[in-house]
């Protein structure tokens, strides 16, 4: 039994080490975030006119259902804030791995307007982070990824689980393995007491 756990572990370890190496990295990020207070969304760095004649008769979400499958935005998980601008033309934001989106659609010249706020490299990273098969983007390639994702969740519980098996079924005794479990447990419960 031990050593097919051990092989398991180490496999699912090899696995998943893509997605565990993107979440440290996500996780190192983070701690350099602005407060939420203090945050900017980054600059405008491209923008693109998709034609799009609208059929007559819809609300103003139908509308937005509508541009929004009109636009084609890769790994875009919903569209958020309809509403009308200064100057009556609907508009919405997008949300995604890749960045932010501002769509407007221009009903008399019938054209989608997008403007392009392209993430950073760490930002990119957390939104993938965050990818998990039940929601989110419809690409291919998005939910492969989030499939892996939730693969490399599962994987890593289980690396969890095993890890602590295979300690206890070879050195339970271990002063600095007990001094670890003992430790991380504590820590555990006084993080989960201090923000219940």
């Amino acid at each position: 039994m031990y050593e097919w756990m051990r092989k398991i572990h180490m496999y699912a370890g090899l696995l998943s080490f893509t997605a565990l190496a993107v979440w440290g990295i996500t996780g190192i990020h983070a701690v350099f975030l602005p407060s939420p207070g203090n945050w900017k969304p980054p600059p405008v760095s491209a923008e693109r006119d998709v034609a799009f004649q609208a059929p007559g008769h819809l609300d103003d979400e139908q509308l937005a259902k509508r541009v929004f499958e009109a636009a084609a935005i890769p790994m875009a998980g919903g569209f958020y804030n309809t509403h009308r601008d200064d100057d009556h033309h609907l508009a919405f934001l997008v949300y995604g791995a890749n960045g932010q989106r501002e769509v407007t659609y221009l009903e008399e010249q019938q054209q989608i307007h997008v403007r392009i706020r392209r993430n950073s490299l760490g930002s990119f990273l957390s939104g993938m982070h965050a990818a998990h098969s039940r929601r989110g983007p419809p690409d291919l390639s998005a939910r492969l990824w989030a499939f892996y994702n939730e693969f490399s969740t599962w994987a890593f519980f289980f690396m969890s689980l095993s890890g602590v098996y295979m300690w206890v079924a070879t050195r339970p005794g271990l002063p600095w393995a007990q001094m670890c479990i003992g430790g991380a447990t504590a820590v555990f419960v006084i993080l989960w007491w201090m923000t219940r």
